[in-house]
């Protein structure tokens, strides 16, 4: 036999031919074993990864507890004239309030805006970027879209530590208000309801994980079940197509007193809105701790209560002193 010739399997004895379709196909064997665990293991990963992926589904916050976890317990309010001082002084001040949160008015591209961001954010102070701060908006709402979508980008592009959007424009400011007829305040608050939705578009499209509140007026609510305006409650304000927060403006003699601030905030916790009071700290000067801690322990119990908001920093008597 020559021996440089190599034989193939059908030259072999028929017992040794089996031998080796056994051992091969015993391999075969083992390889799908091996993908079949593979598969099986990757897919339950992917699960294990969608669940844990929906177990972190954002939830919108106006502050958070000492474990950064959402809160009820927030104190903070509007925050203005960032110039005055340094950002250093500023953060430091709202700290010395006890503030966990402010509304900042700012301008995105301005480099004080970002260090102010900065020095909030190193106090453990969440940032919500103010903004819409004109009644404009509300005769041509659809603007909204167009000015939000470039304030979400400008937000993204220059990666600002925000937590939230925070919208002023005020319906009850317009002349159209003012003026009692209840056809006009009807109008311009479907105007306004579209400014809130279009923020919302915007937000879900650039910024979704992004919290959307807005200063209101402590008798949209009321306005709404005596058929001045259309959609004012509380339910129809706060949804998953508009806000996660509002901020009723319970001010001067409207919130004269602790009597009147939970007769004019009870409307929007019973609507089941989030709500976060707003208290004007001219008016409750040096008693302002002593209100601020008679709402909260009234309204502790209620899961629609979540802080004080107040207006605001530079009203305080000690604004610039020295910390």
């Amino acid at each position: 036999m020559d021996p440089f010739v190599i034989k193939t399997i059908d030259d072999q004895p028929i017992y040794k031919r089996k031998l080796v379709w056994l051992i091969v196909s015993f391999f075969l064997i083992i390889i799908l074993i091996v993908i079949i665990v593979v598969t099986t293991s990757s897919s339950g990963n992917s699960k294990n990864n969608n669940q844990e992926t929906s177990n972190k589904e954002f939830i919108p916050f106006i502050c958070l507890d000492e474990k950064n976890n959402p809160s009820n317990n927030c104190l903070g309010g509007w925050f203005y004239h960032l110039r005055d001082y340094n950002p250093e002084y500023n953060a430091k001040f709202a700290k010395s309030k006890n503030w966990n949160y402010v509304f900042l008015s700012l301008s995105i591209d301005s480099k004080t805006s970002r260090e102010n961001i900065k020095a909030f954010r190193a106090q453990n102070i969440s940032v919500h970027f103010m903004t819409l701060e004109d009644t404009v908006y509300l005769y041509d709402p659809q603007t909204v879209y167009d000015d939000m979508e470039k304030l979400l980008l400008d937000v993204n592009n220059n990666s600002l530590d925000i937590q939230g959007i925070h919208i002023d424009v005020e319906p009850h400011a317009t002349n159209e208000w003012k003026s009692g007829d209840s056809n006009l305040r009807k109008e311009i608050f479907k105007n306004y309801t579209k400014v809130i939705e279009n923020c919302r578009k915007a937000i879900n499209k650039y910024r979704p994980n992004t919290t959307l509140s807005a200063a209101v007026g402590w008798f949209y609510s009321s306005s709404t079940k005596k058929n001045e305006i259309e959609g004012g409650r509380g339910y129809e304000l706060v949804n998953k197509d508009k806000l996660d927060f509002l901020v009723p403006m319970i001010y001067d003699e409207a919130g004269n007193n602790l009597d009147d601030i939970i007769k004019h905030s009870d409307d929007y916790i019973n609507d089941k809105a989030n709500s976060v009071i707003g208290l004007d700290v001219r008016y409750h000067k040096d008693n302002l701790p002593n209100i601020i801690n008679q709402v909260v322990e009234y309204r502790k119990n209620s899961s629609y209560f979540y802080g004080i908001s107040i207006f605001s920093n530079h009203h305080y008597s000690d604004w610039g002193s020295e910390l």
